[in-house]
């Protein structure tokens, strides 16, 4: 019994890992319908999802990924200087912000963006120490991706969500030692209100 549960758990564990393809809303509205599908395609003594089944769930999670993207340029302005996006691309903010890794990719992001300006000018200048002294620069980098990714790394997402969402930040963006305030402040106003929804739940990208 307790091999057929160890089964079971590693075979919906594979389901949900092929399931983090699709943006972060559409997991939380549809995933537990995929992955009921994809454990009925499995079958019971499966260990882990099909192959094909799960090369199929990628396919279509990064397709939709990438039709709802940002253009370069918006998406630029956006993560260089915290500019607003068209309103067509307004939920695929919403779901980069409140991603567990904006700050990894905000960070990455700004290392691309340096990357490709020191060797612009490195090229036009025809001069290789402008990317030796960037390089030389690697431990104020070394800083920045620690406060980014470790330190603070709700911090950016919280000041963008403020300036460009709603003055009112979701729990997820909140210091933890805040969070469980907020949800049950969340909780306080649905039952005031009698507002009926899904449970509130954190989620991560």
């Amino acid at each position: 019994m307790a091999d057929v549960d160890r089964r079971a758990s590693r075979r919906e564990l594979s389901a949900r890992l092929w399931l983090r393809a699709y943006p972060r809303r559409w997991r939380y509205a549809y995933g537990e319908d995929l992955v009921g599908t994809l454990l009925d395609l499995a079958g019971p003594d499966a260990r882990v999802v099909r192959l094909r089944d799960g090369l199929s769930v990628l396919r279509a999670g990064w397709s939709l990924r990438l039709r709802e993207h940002p253009p370069l340029v918006p998406w630029l302005r956006y993560r260089v200087f915290e500019s607003d996006l068209p309103g067509q691309y307004r939920v695929w903010m919403i779901d980069d912000l409140l991603g567990r890794l904006h700050g990894a990719r905000w960070y990455a992001g700004y290392m691309v963006i340096l990357a490709l300006i020191f060797s612009i000018i490195s090229l036009v200048s025809r001069d290789t120490q402008v990317v030796l002294s960037a390089l030389s620069a690697w431990p104020a980098y070394l800083v920045l991706g620690v406060v980014s990714t470790v330190a603070w790394p709700r911090a950016k997402a919280r000041q963008v969500w403020r300036k460009h969402v709603s003055g009112w930040v979701p729990p997820e963006l909140l210091p933890r030692a805040e969070r469980a305030a907020a949800v049950q402040e969340l909780v306080e106003f649905r039952a005031a209100t009698g507002y009926v929804s899904a449970p509130h739940r954190l989620h991560s990208t």
